[in-house]
């Protein structure tokens, strides 16, 4: 079995994730990792016993003996840092969203198309054995046709960096520079990017939506506390076959339940559920449908099922992530290449559709969301340990 080295560009809140899951993934090592945060970083590699360490991102992409890198910086910091590791001649996998802008996105899926390296977006949902079970039922014609779905995120109140304070999360996930965008982009990208999936990546012809900001903070507005990006997302899709699709995703919101994400079909529809197993709440499917004059309702037990599935089919281990399958991916331990990453572009799209349409006060056509994307990301930073320029 191939090592496939590894190492980390950024070591805050999401890094550990990332670090467990390697962890898992016996012939992946992380062999270095960076920061402009010394002192985190220090800890950082004290705690997962890696010691080659840098405040230069630009050092750590000189070694010949890093076969990928881990991207896991803020929204507005993804494109300019992969595109350098894509340059520096080395395989990528990218925290999500891909960017905070579709026009900084299709720059990153260019140059990851003719650079020749694997370009890979955190897009776990995707991964889910729901995910894979809906996917298959969609396309071997069991739901009829599939004419509408709806996209779901709810946290009441858990703005980070105000709701959830430092030091779990900093003020950077709520400002313009760094994050671009907040619930749509930050949460919002799992569940759209999943349905999506599901749904066959289908075409986009037009969208309209709405942002907001309007949950107090502290018996203020939370524009005062520093929060410049939205709270709550909405948005109505049309795609291509006639097919639609509703997006709802919320960081604040005076509501308990939002109802569960579906998808409906001629045939049947397919609920987005929970499963108990062994005392852990697992993603679930329910389908529902009607034999005759009776109206029927199956448990599929996707994660239960999926246990099983992975003793008939080893192979099924690359898919337990996204990480997964992208270590597999480069020892070519796994044939088959998931395209994470023009799944993550689709999803942009539409996320920024919903707020043009929002500035705009109108629908607004898939070519005119091309058209109008600007870029927002980072080009220059000042650090202790000098200007970063990245060129592009």
């Amino acid at each position: 079995m191939k090592e496939v080295r590894v190492a980390l560009i950024g070591t805050g809140v999401i890094s550990h994730q990332h670090m467990e899951r390697y962890g898992k993934i016996s012939n992946a090592k992380v062999v270095a990792a960076c920061d402009i945060d010394k002192k985190k970083l220090e800890a950082w590699g004290e705690r997962y016993q890696v010691k080659d360490l840098y405040t230069d991102y630009r050092e750590l992409l000189k070694r010949d003996d890093i076969d990928g890198v881990d991207v896991c910086l803020h929204n507005n910091l993804h494109v300019p840092m992969s595109l350098e590791v894509l340059k520096a001649g080395k395989h990528c996998y990218c925290e999500k969203p891909m960017a905070a802008s579709y026009a900084d996105a299709k720059l990153l899926y260019d140059l990851a198309k003719r650079s020749g390296k694997e370009l890979s977006i955190h897009l776990d949902m995707m991964f889910l054995p729901q995910s894979r079970v809906a996917r298959q039922m969609v396309e071997a014609g069991e739901l009829g046709h599939v004419y509408h779905a709806r996209s779901v995120g709810l946290r009441r109140r858990m703005r980070p960096g105000l709701d959830v304070p430092p030091p779990a999360f900093s003020r950077d996930f709520i400002t313009k520079r760094w994050a671009g965008h907040g619930a749509l982009y930050d949460m919002g990208v799992y569940h759209i990017s999943q349905l999506l999936y599901i749904l066959g990546t289908p075409k986009l012809e037009r969208v309209t939506g709405r942002t907001y900001q309007e949950v107090a903070y502290n018996s203020g507005p939370a524009a005062d506390a520093g929060m410049e990006v939205e709270e709550l997302g909405v948005g109505f899709a049309t795609y291509e076959k006639g097919l639609t699709l509703d997006v709802i995703e919320s960081w604040a919101i005076h509501m308990d339940e939002l109802g569960p994400a579906f998808l409906v079909g001629s045939k049947g529809g397919l609920k987005l559920t929970q499963e108990d197993v062994y005392g852990r709440s697992l993603p679930n499917l329910k389908f529902l449908t009607t034999r005759g004059f009776a109206d029927v309702d199956i448990d599929l037990k996707t994660a239960s099922n999926a246990m099983t599935e992975g003793f008939l089919d080893p192979k099924t281990r690359f898919l337990e992530n996204d990480q997964t399958c992208w270590i597999g991916y480069l020892s070519g331990e796994l044939e088959e290449r998931y395209d994470t990453a023009w799944l993550a572009l689709q999803t942009m799209l539409v996320s920024e559709g919903i707020f043009l349409s929002s500035e705009l006060g109108r629908e607004i056509q898939a070519d005119e969301i091309e058209a109008l994307s600007r870029s927002t990301a980072v080009h220059h930073q000042e650090t202790e340990w000098g200007e970063f320029h990245y060129d592009f």
